[in-house]
């Protein structure tokens, strides 16, 4: 069963949304951050099990992507294919699954899963996988290496 509408208006508020307390810290619970544009934050998830598993969240609090006007949408997709151009650059991946959801943490974001050579292409894309967690020097380790790729990535043409 879905949300009653008084759980899913708790959810979606922007008071509480948790995307919104801490996206923009370098680091959180969940992800450290990569990058912050005019539009959003690309963030290195914290489980690794799919090496380079990163999110593209947008700065403002909106809840469906629905929501945006052409210009920003356009803008938050073209965010979320420079993160993707440099997760590969970095991890190598064979390709690179977007997952946008929302229905557990209302606020317009974007999962990218590399899929790499030792993952199984048949069987379905589960953020859960794992977790496995790198060590605090692996992971700031993948952080700058990803921000090194980010500052001499070329900006989608807007």
């Amino acid at each position: 069963m879905w949300w009653s509408d008084d759980e899913w208006e708790a959810l979606a508020a922007a008071e509480q949304c948790g995307m919104c307390a801490d996206a923009h810290f370098l680091a959180n619970e969940h992800s450290g951050l990569i990058a912050t544009t005019d539009t959003s934050y690309v963030r290195l998830a914290r489980n690794q099990h799919h090496a380079g598993y990163s999110l593209v969240i947008l700065r403002e609090h909106v809840v469906d992507m629905a929501e945006l006007p052409p210009d920003q949408l356009s803008k938050f997709w073209g965010d979320a294919q420079r993160a993707a151009r440099v997760i590969d650059a970095v991890f190598r991946s064979k390709k690179i699954d977007y997952l946008v959801m929302g229905h557990r943490m209302p606020h317009v974001h974007c999962h990218l899963l590399p899929q790499h050579a030792v993952d199984d292409p048949l069987r379905n894309v589960n953020i859960a996988d794992g977790p496995t967690f790198l060590s605090s020097e692996e992971f700031d380790s993948a952080i700058a290496a990803l921000q090194r790729a980010w500052e001499s990535s070329e900006p989608p043409d807007r």
